[in-house]
């Protein structure tokens, strides 16, 4: 099922129909971040803009209701009462004409081994049938942690293609380094 996935991706790569269908959306935590420092745009929404630029895709950010602590220890604290409750908070607006878009990347960061649960918010509140999804996320040591089982499992109606991982340092610090990242990422997708 997954090389169907990255042949049809391939197949409308060169027909010149993949930004009709392909949607970047992503969670991103501007301020006080872990190895980073104080950020004014953050680091997946930076990998997200770069991944956009190569497939042509649109992009949707996913913007809290509720704005999480621009301190690194306040944001630890609020993401990991989410992650004990299994909170599930709001997000501003949604994405237009969901049906359009046969794939679907989605980006995040790693908060302390886990998927901010807005994320969670957002898949739940989309039907992925049949959908192919693509996660990326930055990270400052956890790679992919277990973010991809985890999509994998919510949304058993998708077909989840290998994600990327990028150190949210490099991601926010070396433009270079991750346009190179993104672009050997969906060379090996077949893209």
């Amino acid at each position: 099922m997954k090389r169907i996935a990255i042949l049809l991706f391939a197949l409308m790569l060169m027909s010149g129909s993949l930004a009709e269908g392909v949607l970047v959306t992503y969670f991103s935590h501007a301020g006080e971040n872990y190895n980073v420092g104080v950020i004014e745009e953050g680091n997946t929404a930076k990998l997200a803009k770069v991944i956009a630029e190569q497939t042509g895709a649109e992009l949707f950010e996913i913007v809290p209701v509720v704005d999480y602590p621009h301190s690194y220890d306040e944001c630890l604290e609020v993401a990991t009462a989410e992650q004990r409750k299994g909170a599930r908070p709001e997000y501003v607006g949604d994405v237009e004409n969901w049906d359009q878009y046969d794939t679907v990347f989605i980006g995040y960061p790693i908060w302390w081994g886990e998927i901010p649960n807005i994320v969670y918010t957002f898949m739940e509140n989309h039907d992925f049938a049949g959908k192919t999804v693509i996660p990326f996320n930055t990270h400052e040591g956890s790679g992919q942690s277990h973010s991809q089982r985890d999509i994998e499992k919510t949304l058993p109606g998708a077909t989840v293609l290998k994600g990327l991982a990028v150190r949210g340092a490099t991601a926010q610090n070396d433009a270079d380094a991750t346009s190179k990242a993104v672009s050997d990422w969906l060379s090996g997708l077949g893209m």
